[in-house]
């Protein structure tokens, strides 16, 4: 018995999932006649060097021009296509799209398609269309994509059930910037389908004619096993990846970005060494414990001990009715937070004690002539605002207060 997935020479089954890898990057000195057909509108121009298509679109009202493969895709495949335009002016729209095509000529039927179309002249928005079964398009609103004016990556990825339209930045090692996925009106997944590059200018003629500059074209059509893996399906927009875990890991082992001492086949996260403060995360994001650089686990519950403060106020008492800094702003996102106080008024003279956000007071209370030494521990923490002083005061004058305060610095 055998099977057309048994390759003899590796003698190993193999699972096909990619069923066509097609790209132009545009090598030659002209449209590749084995790859596209094309038609040039009135005024327009259509030309191949250095390894650049350019689609002037003219200035003629009403004149189309386009480029259509003649390689046909099934659904789902993806396409990407790196793009500039030279401008972006009123009149004027430019369709990276997937047309259907009747399956005997090869001919667009104008039943199906998806698409991106940049129009407008807004450098960093385009919208993203579907059609099916010959209705009119479904037109998004402009929604924010990478500027067109310098190298951007645009892709459209239809599915049986959903298709998304994404948008990033060329050669970078950043992923994707944006994402957009429709469900209703989307293409229907039987037909069969051509990648269209178009220009199209209204009946009022634009004021004058723009440049499409395309880098590379590319389509992966592919099976929906590798679609769940690969596509990026609902996942977040710069990796686009499927978490896996991954078992017997060597001894030391990289999770999250940080190596970990680990031993045995399944290493554990304990927690993260740091002597300061990471970055803070967006709200919803998991993170990591945190433990002191020799692995004692910080559980103060507030914050490292690198970023402790304390406070000694003069035992000769506090300057009166004027504010004494205990902190200085901690810069940009960070605050104070207050956690422990001990006071005593060793005059003959009352006094309000304040602390103090800034101007603002946080906690106040009243010292008694002669009073006792109070000690007080925050359970909640006062908390000051970003980049601002922390002041303390002793308000009536003829006291003599003395003040000590310990915290901590955090976003």
């Amino acid at each position: 018995m055998t099977t057309g997935a048994y390759d003899p020479v590796e003698d190993m089954l193999k699972v096909k999932s990619v069923q066509k890898k097609w790209r132009d990057s545009f090598t030659g000195a002209e449209l590749n006649p084995g790859k596209w057909t094309n038609q040039i509108g009135s005024g327009a121009t259509i030309s191949v060097g250095s390894g650049l298509l350019t689609m002037a679109s003219g200035a003629t009202a009403d004149a189309e021009t386009w480029v259509l493969s003649t390689e046909t895709f099934t659904v789902p495949f993806r396409l990407s296509i790196g793009l500039t335009l030279s401008q972006r002016l009123a009149n004027q729209s430019f369709w990276v799209e997937a047309v259907s095509v009747n399956r005997e000529t090869g001919v667009p039927d104008g039943l199906h398609a998806l698409s991106l179309l940049f129009d407008g002249t807004t450098a960093t928005l385009a919208k993203y269309e579907v059609q099916n079964g010959g209705l009119a398009r479904l037109t998004s609103a402009g929604s924010t994509f990478p500027t067109t004016a310098s190298g951007g990556v645009y892709e459209i990825e239809p599915f049986a059930d959903e298709a998304w339209f994404h948008g990033g930045t060329l050669d970078a090692t950043t992923g994707r910037a944006n994402s957009y996925r429709r469900h209703q009106q989307i293409p229907d997944p039987n037909a069969l389908y051509k990648v269209r590059l178009r220009w199209l200018n209204a009946a009022t003629p634009p004021a004058s004619s723009t440049n499409a500059v395309v880098q590379y074209i590319a389509v992966q059509d592919y099976a929906e096993l590798t679609a769940e893996i690969t596509a990026g399906r609902g996942q977040s927009v710069a990796g686009q990846s499927v978490a896996v875990g991954v078992v017997s890991m060597p001894a030391v082992s990289t999770v999250g970005g940080q190596a970990r001492n680990t031993t045995g086949a399944l290493p554990v996260l304990v927690a993260t060494g740091a002597s300061a403060n990471p970055v803070a995360v967006t709200t919803g994001r998991g993170v990591d414990l945190l433990a002191t650089l020799v692995g004692a686990l910080v559980t103060k519950p507030f914050s490292l001990p690198e970023l402790d403060w304390s406070y000694a106020g003069p035992i000769t008492g506090l300057t009166t009715a004027t504010d004494t800094a205990v902190r200085a702003a901690a810069g940009v996102g960070i605050r104070s937070y207050v956690t422990g106080l001990q006071v005593q008024n060793t005059s003959a003279t009352a006094s309000e004690f304040q602390i103090k956000d800034g101007a603002t007071v946080l906690w106040r209370c009243l010292m008694p002539a002669n009073s006792a030494f109070l000690d007080i521990t925050f359970p909640s923490p006062l908390r000051g605002t970003a980049n601002t002083a922390l002041n303390i005061q002793a308000v009536t004058a003829g006291s003599v207060v003395v003040a000590n305060l310990q915290g901590y610095a955090a976003p």
